[in-house]
């Protein structure tokens, strides 16, 4: 067997495993494979959060570094500091159940929350968000801010809070 066909018969077993590993056609798993491929323009076998950045600025979508290190980190199992082809098919294919989400902003509202009013100092959250990225400016930081506060009272409520944070 020559070099390409051993490539292409590894290749074809690769997808077939990932697809019988979690459930998808292979079709499906090409799919995903050829987004990964995308993000992976230097070939290194992994996807890192600059990657993630630049393919969403490539389509014209705002994410922020520190949205893609988040993203990274939730689904990097091997703490590479990036997503092999298996953690970005899992990341790509994992259900996002709505109560879950509901009831985690909530839970991340009230640790913010500190004496139960129903809103959030912005400048404790504005200290937070500084201590959280600390290679966020202050310029950054008060934009941040500004977004969770659109009405600049100094208190974020659940509801802007929510929509700071998924974008809306």
């Amino acid at each position: 067997m020559n070099n390409t066909n051993k490539n292409e018969s590894a290749d074809t077993t690769r997808v077939q495993n990932l697809a019988l590993s979690n459930e998808l056609s292979e079709e499906k798993v090409q799919d995903f494979q050829a987004a990964f491929s995308l993000m992976d323009s230097q070939s290194k076998g992994y996807v890192c959060p600059n990657d993630i950045v630049r393919v969403a600025q490539a389509a014209d979508m705002t994410f922020a570094e520190n949205e893609a290190e988040l993203l990274v980190g939730s689904a990097d199992e091997d703490h590479s500091g990036g997503l092999d082809m298996r953690e970005f098919i899992s990341i790509m294919t994992t259900h996002v159940n709505p109560q879950d989400l509901e009831e985690e902003l909530r839970q991340t509202f009230r640790v913010f929350d500190k004496d139960g009013n129903g809103t959030i100092n912005a400048n404790e959250l504005k200290r937070f968000v500084r201590l959280w990225d600390s290679e966020l400016t202050e310029d950054e930081a008060n934009d941040m801010i500004n977004q969770a506060d659109p009405d600049n009272t100094g208190s974020i409520n659940y509801k802007d809070f929510v929509e700071f944070l998924l974008h809306k």
